[in-house]
């Protein structure tokens, strides 16, 4: 199933917005490029608040591995090194990833998940730091929409 979620996505390539609220209530403006990549996809996504804070940002790899899964890769600005997810369900039109120590309480575990619909891409975060339970955190909602954004590594 993954390969459909993959040629879906790809199939999306363009520049989306919308709005989000993080894990302090905060209400941002998610920003989120998808560009295909070698028979995968990268991504680029801001969160940036009413002020013009920037409250996360990070690139993402997503791809085929080789047990027949999804992986992910996450450089971000809350995460001091690359941070490596699994998926752990794939339909045509959803994927979650979840870290590989997901089931640990002792560690910091954490959820992403796409959905992808008619009107857009909702991207959210579920975590839980160590010995707390995993809680839905932050999650934006985005159409696509015309322009490029500023700061943005990838080209659309």
């Amino acid at each position: 199933m993954h390969d459909a979620f993959l040629k879906n996505l790809s199939a999306r390539a363009a520049f989306y917005q919308g709005s989000g609220t993080n894990h302090e209530a905060q209400n941002f403006t998610g920003s989120l490029v998808i560009r295909p990549a070698h028979g995968g996809a990268a991504l680029w996504f801001r969160a940036t608040g009413d002020d013009g804070e920037i409250y996360h940002e990070e690139l993402v790899l997503i791809g085929a591995a080789f047990n027949g899964g999804l992986t992910m890769t996450s450089l971000n600005s809350n995460i001091p090194a690359a941070q490596h997810f699994v998926s752990e369900m794939t339909s045509a039109d959803e994927a979650r990833f979840i870290t590989p120590d997901f089931e640990k309480p002792r560690n910091f575990r954490e959820r992403v998940t796409l959905l992808l619909n008619d009107s857009g891409i909702t991207y959210s975060f579920a975590w839980g730091m160590p010995g707390q339970p995993i809680e839905d955190r932050s999650s934006a909602t985005m159409i696509r929409t015309v322009g490029t954004p500023a700061g943005c590594p990838l080209s659309i």
